[in-house]
């Protein structure tokens, strides 16, 4: 299934800028009506149209940033996911509670590579990819090594055991307190933050929406951190990127 994320980048991929104006109407018209079509079908994404909210019990005790509490967003629902996550606690959108999962589920319709849903430590889902990789990778070191010895083995022997051993270990400890990603796609705050761009400019029903560009929005590379995308949502939210967009009319 097609993402709001991914529909909104292929009318953005369609055309390349500087865009025409019948290109910009087109573009905008076009966002738009994904929107307004997920919005008919996600509470979530109604609630972040309509500057509802989304919250759960003890929230400002999270709130260290103060980033938390405030109108519904994707970036601030992808943070109130994450830190609700490890207790699976239920989630109000707009009054409405719905159990984590849920919500979960209606954030990945819009937001690809989130993996926001509560798995218990000792659940599969949360080792099969890290258990893969290092086993593979301990295949392929062992092979390697035996081939470099020239003795006739297939795998090294130790290096299978040692290296199998560690990094079994390493990847059950960081699964349990991590969830992994497929790092082959973008990251969710930066998706966030596009679509955060895009709604504000929808609820305004701005023709800027068109120029509302993944590479008009900064990012961090390479490791992300909170005192970059929080100032970065509260400057989209104080609608601090139209002088900006407007220069690349």
């Amino acid at each position: 299934m097609d993402t709001l994320y991914t529909l909104c980048r292929s009318v953005d991929n369609h055309c390349a800028p500087p865009l025409t104006t019948e290109q910009v109407k087109e573009v905008a018209t076009h966002k738009r009506n994904y929107f307004e079509q997920e919005a008919a079908q996600n509470p979530l994404v109604q609630a972040i149209l309509g500057r509802g909210t989304v919250t759960y019990f003890g929230i400002e005790q999270d709130d260290r940033h103060g980033l938390l509490v405030g109108p519904a967003g994707f970036f601030r629902t992808h943070e109130i996911l994450r830190r609700s996550r490890r207790t699976n606690a239920p989630l109000k959108i707009d009054g409405h509670e719905y159990p984590h999962n849920e919500v979960a589920a209606l954030f990945g319709r819009c937001i690809p590579n989130a993996k926001l849903q509560h798995n218990p430590w000792f659940s599969p889902a949360r080792y099969l990819t890290s258990l893969g990789l290092v086993w593979g990778l301990t295949v392929i070191a062992a092979h390697l090594a035996a081939r470099d010895e020239g003795e006739g083995r297939l795998f090294d022997p130790a290096i299978l055991y040692f290296l199998g051993l560690g990094g079994t270990g390493a990847a059950l400890v960081t699964s349990a307190l991590a969830r992994n990603r497929d790092v082959r796609q973008g990251s969710p705050w930066n998706s966030a933050t596009y679509l955060d761009l895009n709604a504000d400019l929808v609820r305004r029903r701005s023709d800027l929406l068109a120029l509302a560009r993944k590479e008009h929005i900064p990012r961090q590379r390479p490791c992300k951190t909170p005192a970059f995308y929080y100032p970065l949502v509260r400057r989209i939210e104080a609608q601090g990127f139209d002088e900006e967009l407007g220069r690349l009319r």
